[in-house]
């Protein structure tokens, strides 16, 4: 990606970051959109180079997000009414499950394979976060378990791209832990300042992760598969990739 084009997103990042951890929710849904619309115009300016299979798969992810994005925004500005926020929570994992799948497609064209070895970590990370639904909402876990196994698949398989390295694998890393923080952020924190601080890691590691994920998969060299049935971790079922190091 051109200089141009980073100082433009890292700007519009920074605006929606700045905006979702206020209390203006105008600005808020003015701002968020911003950076996905910036990733979007980049995927386009370079569809010609990738196949349609994998530009459908980049635009679901982006599509989903979106869509996502609006209902997270809607679930954070409801304060007085528990059974919408619920309910705006339960629709923005659904959506952005869908995007977890559309990331997990395209990963696997590349040549990505998940591995016990770097899924079995997210998924212990995630298992704090259904502890924590377990006691405060119980009514949320099969919803919001079904959306973490997705994203946890997602960050294994962005550790075994073929490349850009390690550019995907900090990807798969940040919006990892940018969801696990929604859950912690809004049942076990409650002073003021340190929500609006948990909200600023949420929405500024979400737009990194959403640059690193779909700029890295934009990139045409990102999409050649390695070829079936090979993996750059150890303990995949479906073998490693003789002479390259697993990696978490």
């Amino acid at each position: 990606m051109s200089r141009g084009f980073r100082i433009a997103y890292a700007a519009a990042a920074a605006v929606a970051t700045v905006s979702g951890s206020s209390t203006s929710r105008r600005a808020a849904a003015l701002t968020k959109p911003l950076p996905m619309v910036l990733l979007a115009g980049r995927v386009a300016a370079s569809a010609r180079r990738r196949s349609i299979a994998d530009n459908v798969a980049l635009a679901s992810v982006i599509g989903f997000s979106t869509a996502g994005d609006r209902l997270m925004l809607c679930e954070e500005f409801t304060h007085d009414d528990p059974v919408a926020k619920d309910r705006y929570l339960r629709w923005g994992a659904t959506l952005f499950a869908g995007a977890q799948l559309s990331y997990a497609i395209a990963m696997w064209r590349a040549g990505a394979r998940p591995s016990a070895r770097t899924l079995l970590p997210r998924l212990g990370l995630l298992g704090e976060s259904a502890t924590v639904l377990a006691r405060h909402r119980r009514n949320l876990l099969p919803t919001l378990s079904t959306y973490g196994n997705t994203l946890a698949t997602m960050s294994a398989l962005a550790s075994d791209m073929p490349g850009p390295q390690p550019r995907m694998r900090a990807g798969g890393w940040a919006f990892l832990l940018s969801d696990l923080a929604i859950v912690n952020r809004r049942h076990l924190v409650t002073d003021r300042r340190l929500r609006v601080a948990g909200e600023t890691w949420v929405l500024a590691s979400y737009f990194a992760a959403q640059y690193l994920l779909i700029g890295g998969l934009a990139d045409r060299s990102v999409t050649r598969p390695r070829g079936p049935g090979r993996s750059n971790t150890s303990g995949s079922s479906w073998g490693r990739r003789p002479g390259r190091p697993a990696s978490a």
